[in-house]
Order: structure tokens, then C-alpha cells, then sequence
């Protein structure tokens, strides 16, 4: 016969009491939280994926405050670009008006004082900052104003062509911004040759100096007749007092009558060689060959130096303001309107495809937003289902629980109460 002391049933009672109590205490933290799991080792294979899940939740939400950084600073610039081809229209007018040959020289006078306030509004677009006080058109370096006006005239940009680019998804970063370097610095102008090489005998100068054209036209003759043919190479041979020019492939250059400039001879250093329209001094003195083959070649790289729209445009309101006295004068302002028109086409063209391409960026913005919240979505609805409690079932524990708890009381008081002594 088992024999239960008075002391272990003091202990069961106690015990059972005890456990009913943290089970309530439990089931409450359950329902007033509304989640299952409340510390890993309720359930540690759960509280894994509850982590997971809950940092996956928590990189969504940063990546929906980048979209909605993203998207402001985009629409933000989209809005000052549409600004800024509202000016430009209102050039393409005064450019339209100033190129009728009736007007007098007030009357371009006039028109240039018009072109150069656009010119004012147009600089302040270009320096536009966002709400954080950041210039939107600077590249990476927001903090610098882009476009500052010199001293002796004209906007230097003061920028970079570096992008901002905001992580919006999973290894998907979008650009925040468009450098002016790529907005407004794509205007070309005047061709301009760097000259690579040196000769050694005439103290590392180079072969080739003052390259120069002599008008528009020269320009014009230059970019047709050697357009494909890369940079042109001088190799002079001071022995024979010769020099040749080929292209980038190695090939021959032919002058204007189809001939080879090949082995084509020279009397003395400082002639002036001239190659379709582009014309240089030739240093290289006949008799003193260079030390190295090396070193009796230039390379000549001739492209269009690149202008911002702003410089393109004052430069042509000095232009109207010019006096056309003379038939010289009347030709130089001719070919002036001729290449404005032409370079406010290439910065129309610019910003029309830039807004296009803002467009494009923020319509594929609001794809990847749609895709995240679907993402975000899912990992709710995991999250939900592996750390939510059942709240019925819960209510329905806590009040077993409870009446469990309240009978354990009871007993024990019953039991605690009983003695001999009631039965002598």
C-alpha cells in the first residue's frame, strides 16, 4: 500500500498550483502579444524563421523609404527639365527672331538681352537643390554648386558625371539622380587636337604645333573628309626631309587630288602643312633624325569640344549684338545662326531623351514597389502564420487552465484541513 506523507501532498499541491500558474501567465502573454512563439525555446525551429523573416520585413521597409527617395528626387528633376525645354522653346524663338535679316542692330540688340535672361533662369534650373539642401545636377559631388559663372565669362561645371544609385530590391540599384555633365555638357563646338608625341632634338617639343582651322568651313572639310579614320599619325623622316600622315589603322591619308600624303617633302622646320582644311606647323628640322623611331611621330586626336547649353547661348546673344556693318560681318553672323541652330537641336535632343529616360526610371520604379509589397506580402503571411497565436484555442486553454487552477485551490484547502484529531 502506497503511503503519501502529509509533507508530499503539501508538495503536489504546490507544484500543481505553480504550473497551472505559468501556464496562465503564458497563455496570457499569448493573447495580450498575439503571438505563439515569445522566446526561442518555446519553439526554436519557429523563432529561426521568425528572425529570417522579420529582417527580410525590415530591408523592405528600408527599401520603400529608397523608392520613395528615389521617386522624389526623379520627379524633382523631371519637373526642371520639362522647365528648362519650356526656356529652351523660348530660345528656339528668339534664335528664330534674330535670324530675319529686316532687323536692325537695336533689334538683335534687344533679342540678346531676352536670350541672355533665359540664359539667368536656365543656370538657376541647373542649380536646383533638393529639400536636403543637395544640388541635384552636381554627380556625386552634391555638396558643389554645379554651374558657376567665371570671371571673364562662361559656366563652368563644376561637378561630376557620377551617379547616385539607391538600393530599391534585392541586388537592384536604381540612379537617383543625372549628372549636368551628361544633361547639359553635350553641345558640341569648335573642333579641338590634342597632340600626343615628342621629337628628342628639339627638346621633347613636338613635331606638330598650331593646329588650327581656319572657319566653320574648314571644320566642316575636316569632320567629312576624315570621318572613320580615327587619329591621324605625322611620322616625319629628317633625313630624307619627307613626312607622311596615316590614320588609325595604319592606312595611308589621301589629300584632296586622291593622292597619298606619303614621303612628301619638306625645305624647313616651321612649314605650314594643311590637311583638309585643319592646318599645323611642322617643327621637325631636315637633317637631325630622332633618337628612336618613336620619337619622330605625333598622334593628332581632333574632336568637337563639348559646351554647355548655357555658354552656347550666350555665346551666340554676344553674337546679335555685334554690329553687321560690313558684308564680313553679315557672313560671321550667317554661319553663327547656321551652327546655333544646329547645336540647339543637339541640346533639345538631350533633354527630350533625358526626360524620356527619367520616365522609363520611374515607371520601372513603381514595377519593382509593386513587386516588393508582393514580397513583403508573402513574408507577412509566413511570418503571421509561424508566430501568430489561435486565439480561440488560446482563450479556450486559459479558461481550462484557469478552472484547473481553481479546483487544485480547492482541493487543497480540503486537504489541508483534514486531521486525526477530527475522527477521535
Amino acid at each position: 500500500m502506497l503511503r503519501v506523507t502529509t509533507a508530499q501532498q503539501f508538495t503536489n499541491a504546490i507544484d500543481n498550483m505553480q504550473r497551472s500558474n505559468v501556464s496562465l501567465d503564458r497563455l496570457q502573454q499569448q493573447a495580450s502579444s498575439g503571438k505563439r512563439v515569445l522566446q526561442p525555446s518555446d519553439d526554436p525551429v519557429a523563432a529561426a524563421h521568425i528572425i529570417k523573416l522579420e529582417r527580410e520585413l525590415a530591408q523592405y521597409e528600408k527599401y520603400d523609404i529608397n523608392i520613395k527617395v528615389t521617386d522624389r528626387r526623379l520627379t524633382l528633376q523631371e519637373s526642371i527639365l520639362s522647365t528648362m525645354r519650356t526656356s529652351m522653346n523660348r530660345i528656339k524663338e528668339l534664335l528664330i527672331q534674330g535670324s530675319t535679316g529686316t532687323l536692325t542692330d537695336n533689334d538683335r540688340g534687344s533679342i540678346a538681352v531676352n536670350m541672355e535672361t533665359e540664359v539667368e533662369f536656365m543656370a538657376s534650373l541647373m542649380n536646383s537643390q533638393d529639400g536636403q539642401g543637395e544640388y541635384i545636377f552636381a554627380g556625386s559631388k552634391n555638396s558643389t554648386k554645379p554651374y558657376q559663372l567665371q570671371v571673364g565669362g562662361g559656366y563652368d561645371y563644376q561637378g561630376d558625371d557620377g551617379q547616385r544609385r539607391i538600393q530599391v530590391s534585392n541586388d537592384l540599384y536604381i540612379p537617383s539622380n543625372d549628372s549636368g555633365q551628361y544633361l547639359f555638357e553635350a553641345v558640341s563646338a569648335d573642333l579641338v587636337t590634342t597632340v600626343k608625341g615628342a621629337y628628342s632634338t628639339l627638346g621633347s617639343t613636338a613635331l606638330v604645333a598650331n593646329v588650327s582651322f581656319a572657319n566653320q568651313a574648314a571644320q566642316d572639310e575636316y569632320t567629312a573628309a576624315t570621318k572613320g579614320l580615327g587619329d591621324l599619325t605625322i611620322t616625319v623622316d629628317p633625313t630624307g626631309a619627307s613626312y607622311s600622315i596615316t590614320d588609325s589603322s595604319g592606312d595611308p591619308v589621301f589629300d584632296k587630288t586622291g593622292t597619298a600624303i606619303t614621303g612628301i617633302p619638306y625645305p624647313a622646320p616651321g612649314i605650314k602643312v594643311e590637311v583638309h582644311g585643319m592646318e599645323f606647323d611642322l617643327l621637325a628640322p631636315p637633317g637631325a633624325p630622332a633618337a628612336t623611331a618613336a620619337e619622330s611621330t605625333n598622334v593628332l586626336h581632333t574632336e568637337p569640344e563639348q559646351k554647355n547649353i548655357l555658354d552656347i547661348v550666350q555665346g551666340y546673344a554676344d553674337a546679335l549684338k555685334v554690329p553687321l556693318s560690313d558684308q564680313q560681318k553679315r557672313d560671321d553672323f550667317s554661319v553663327a545662326t547656321s551652327k546655333m541652330f544646329e547645336q540647339w537641336s543637339q541640346a533639345s535632343e538631350r533633354n527630350i531623351e533625358s526626360v524620356t529616360r527619367l520616365g522609363t526610371r520611374l515607371k520601372f520604379i513603381e514595377t519593382v514597389q509593386s513587386n516588393n509589397l508582393d514580397f513583403k506580402l508573402f513574408a507577412e503571411t509566413s511570418l503571421s502564420s509561424i508566430q501568430d497565436v489561435d486565439m480561440p484555442a488560446v482563450i479556450s486553454k486559459y479558461k481550462l487552465e484557469e478552472i484547473t487552477l481553481q479546483a487544485s485551490q480547492a482541493i487543497f484547502g480540503r486537504v489541508a484541513a483534514l486531521s486525526l484529531f477530527d475522527h477521535i
